[in-house]
Formats: C-alpha cells, structure tokens, sequence
C-alpha cells in the first residue's frame, strides 16, 4: 500500500523491493458485488505474466482471494509447502466485516513509530472483529499481541494487561492449534508476560515454519536474540527482514539502528536510523534517536537540542521513549540549567517509558540541588519518594520504580533504604538475563551508589556499562551529568573516562 497513488513505475518499485515480478490491481465494492482486477507482471520486462478479472459477491471474498494466490504460484513457476497451500485453500472467517475489520486492525498495529494511539486503535478493531466472529483466531492472536505490546511499551503497565495477552493468546491456539499466527501470539506471550527468550524463540521458530515468507515473524526473532545478546544473530535476522519486506521502517529503526547504538556503531547506526526515516520521516521515536547519536558518539547536544525545540511539549515520542517533556527535562539536567528546568517540570506528574518512571518531583530534587537549596531538594525528594512507595503497591516487581525509589532515597541521604534498592536491581531477573536491559539498571545503580557516597562500588558498575552494551551512556553522558559530581573527582572514575574516550564496538 506504500506505492498505493505513486508515479514511480514497475521497474523501480521492483528496485526497491528486491522482486522480479509485481503484483498490481484493483478492488471495487458496488453494493454486495465484489469486483477485482489482478495482474502479474515481470519487472524485467513490463510483460504481463497473468492476468484476471473477478465479478463476484461479496461473500466470495476469499475464495477470489485464494484463486488469485493460487494462480500467481503457478504463472512463476513456483512450489507451495504444505502449511502455505492450507493457508490459502481455508478462510479465516465466514463473516466478511470481521476480517475487514481485522485487516483495518493490522494497518494500524504495522504503522511505524509504534504509538499508544495506533495500537489502541488496533485494539478497538480487533474487538469488534471477535465481537462478529468469537470463532476468529486470527484476530484472537492479534488482540493478544497488541495487550502484550501496550503493556511492554507502558502505555498501560497494569498486569491485567498480561493476563488479557495470555487469554487471548490461549484462545487463538484452542480454536486454530496449527495457526502460526497463534504461535506467534504465544511466543509474544512468552517474550511479553514471562521475558522468557528461550521459549519465545522456540515458538517464533513454529510460526516461522508455516509463515516462512512473513517478515514479522523473523522481526521478532530478532529481538528475542537481542535480549540473549546475540548480537550477530540479531543482524542475520534483519537481512532476512528487510529481504522480506524492504519497507518495514519499524525493523530498519529498531533491530537495526537501535541495535547498532546499542553495540557502539554509532555510523552504522545512523545509516540504519536514515533508511527508516525515509519510509517514515514523520517518525519522532526515529528522529529523537538518531539526534542522540552526536551525543553519545561525540558529546554534542545540539542535534537533540533542535529536535527538541521543533516538539512540542508533552507530545508522545512513541515506542516506548515517553513524552518530549520527558526529554527536555534530562537534557536540561545535563545541561546544568536549574532554573528552566523547575519552570519545565512544575505542575507535571510522572514521566513514564518503557526505559524509566520519574516523578517530576526527583528533577525538581536535582534542580535544587544544583542550586544548593538543601531544604527545597529534601522537600521534592521526600515527595517522590511517597510518590514511588504509592507506585510499588500496584508495581511491586517493576524496576523503574525500584531504580526511581533508590535515587530519591540517595537524594535524602538514606543510605541504607537506597543501597537496598541498588540490591533489589543487582538481584532482578532483567539485571540478571536480559542483555538489553541490563545497561539501564546498571547506570541507575551507578546513579544510586553515587549519591549514596559508595564511590568504588558506583566506577565498578560504570566500567562494566562502558565495557559493554549500552544506548545511553557514553564517557560523554558521565561527563555532563551532574548526578555523578559525588565521584567526579575520583581518580578512578576520570580514569575510566580516558580509557573509554573511544569506545571499541561489543561483540
């Protein structure tokens, strides 16, 4: 649909795909009727290799659907497997508007940037799908994984989203237990509600035997690699994507930008982050991550500065990355500008994202600190910590509250409170087996460790976030933030920053 109106001709879209032959068409609904053109062409040639007209009803829907995949094999010439020939021949439901419905769904869940609206307005599709057919897996399988996504993402952290991700999931699976689309639910499942990468791959694999041409299957893959630290493996899988589906701006931006900051490559990473771009330039998650690239390759703010400056306040970023007030406030803090960054932050809850969960009370905490008001800091430290404790009774597992806990306690100076925090991160799951995340609790431990004035403890886990993975911090990002001045002057944390001036890329 991306070339849906365009000028360009068969050649060059077929350049742009990598394909030797297109498909192109037409589809009119004139009241029950159903009329389709389908034409096969060689991209070589201009020759057309097929060609169909279809005048049925409505009903008919995907008996057309399956004749015309069926024909297009056969005029290239090529061999279907088993699981693809019972793909086509069966119809994933006898009620039209359920699937129409359906496919309006999976528009919006494939959409780049992954926003909380587009996956709501998903969700709210799929429903009424099930609603018209409670017998359609496929739209159980997708209504599961859109719950998994708005939970992973925390557009909604509340576990009832888990249990609604496993519900559907199951559901899909008991009416359709050979559908890869519902395996692929459940390796969501495994990814989402139990971080269990293993199992996900394991399940991705079935799918993948009966979807050997879907590239979403092979995109989540990818990131259940990432999460092991594979990271050859991760990049295998995205040329196997972007084979599949050259336009999949989501997988350019994410497995491969994203991964390559990740590792420290950083002009690979610009270059991946460039190709999405150019299938979605309206994408705010991709242009805020590549204007951090200069800050973290060579410790320049400007590009994020102007990113930001062009958002405005309180905009959704999407995937996961929060809101640009979110993004102002650090970039301020690592700024040193105390006082904008109080007027920012004044009247504002909680800045929430996949990746933190800080009340604006804690920046207000720095802000003062950096003013020297020790009064005005403890107040606004005292005021988040509440805040987190009221968070951690409907959060109690998760880490960004704990990392968020810890450093309002370093900020009020009880020591013992925040080094137990330090331990709760040390000693979770994702600190422990998620080679993605781990970065992100090591540098809040180092933040807590700092502010508790546990200084050799604090470089220790600094040097293993250099040594290793990491999308946020740089030798650049510990030189402006004022949240390490505790150890700023120790000779082993300056050390550390000659010797990781230019990091070498992870493995």
């Amino acid at each position: 649909m991306g070339y849906a109106g365009s000028d360009k001709n068969i050649k060059d879209i077929a350049k742009e795909l990598a394909a030797g032959s297109i498909v192109e068409g037409s589809v009119q609904v004139v009241g029950q009727r159903l009329r389709v053109n389908a034409q096969l062409i060689d991209a070589a040639t201009d020759g057309h290799l097929w060609a169909e007209r279809y005048d049925r009803t409505l009903d008919d829907a995907f008996a057309v659907q399956s004749e015309i995949a069926q024909k297009i094999v056969g005029a290239l010439g090529a061999r279907l497997a088993a699981p693809e020939r019972t793909a086509i021949s069966l119809a994933p439901t006898a009620n039209a508007e359920a699937y129409r419905l359906y496919l309006q769904g999976q528009d919006y869940w494939r959409r780049p940037g992954r926003n909380r609206r587009d996956f709501e307005i998903a969700q709210g599709l799929y429903e009424q799908a099930v609603a018209l057919d409670s017998g359609f897996a496929l739209a159980h399988a997708a209504l599961s994984q859109v719950h998994g996504m708005l939970q992973w993402f925390r557009y909604d952290p509340s576990p009832e989203r888990l249990v609604q991700q496993r519900r559907e999931a199951e559901t899909a699976l008991r009416l359709a237990p050979e559908l890869p689309q519902a395996h692929r639910a459940m390796a969501a499942w495994r990814y989402f509600g139990e971080r269990n990468w293993q199992a996900a791959l394991a399940e991705y694999r079935v799918a993948a035997e009966g979807l050997p041409g879907d590239a979403e299957t092979w995109e989540y893959m990818g990131y259940a690699q990432r999460r092991l630290g594979n990271w050859q493996e991760v990049f295998d899988v995205l040329k196997r994507v972007i084979a599949l589906d050259p336009r999949n701006a989501n997988a350019l931006y994410d497995l491969g930008g994203f991964t390559s900051v990740h590792i420290r490559r950083y002009q690979d990473a610009l270059d991946w982050y460039g190709r999405a771009l150019a299938l979605a330039p309206d994408a705010l998650s991709i242009l805020l991550n590549r204007a951090v690239v200069p800050l973290l390759w060579q410790g320049s703010l400007d590009s994020l500065d102007a990113v930001l400056q062009r958002i405005p306040a309180g905009t959704d970023l999407g995937e996961g990355e929060g809101t640009s007030t979110a993004w102002k406030a650090k970039v301020l803090l690592w700024e040193r500008r105390p006082e904008q960054l109080l007027a920012l932050v004044n009247g504002q809850g909680v800045f929430e994202a996949y990746e933190f969960y800080l009340p604006a009370t804690l920046y207000q905490g720095w802000a003062q600190q950096l003013l020297g008001n020790r009064p005005a800091a403890r107040a606004a430290f005292e005021s988040a910590r509440a805040r987190l404790d009221s968070a951690l009774t409907v959060l109690p597992d998760d880490w960004r509250v704990h990392a968020a806990r810890g450093l309002a306690l370093a900020g009020l100076g009880r020591i013992s409170a925040a080094e137990g925090e330090a331990r709760w991160l040390q000693q979770s799951d994702v600190y422990r087996a998620d080679a993605y995340l781990r970065p992100y609790l090591a540098e809040d431990r180092a933040l807590i460790l700092a502010g508790c004035g546990q200084g050799a403890a604090a470089v220790t886990e600094i040097e293993h976030v250099l040594a290793g993975p990491s999308s946020t911090v740089s030798v650049y990002t510990l030189r402006l933030d004022p949240r390490l001045d505790p150890i700023r002057n120790r000779p082993d944390f300056q050390a550390l920053l000659r010797r990781y001036a230019r990091p070498a890329p992870v493995r």
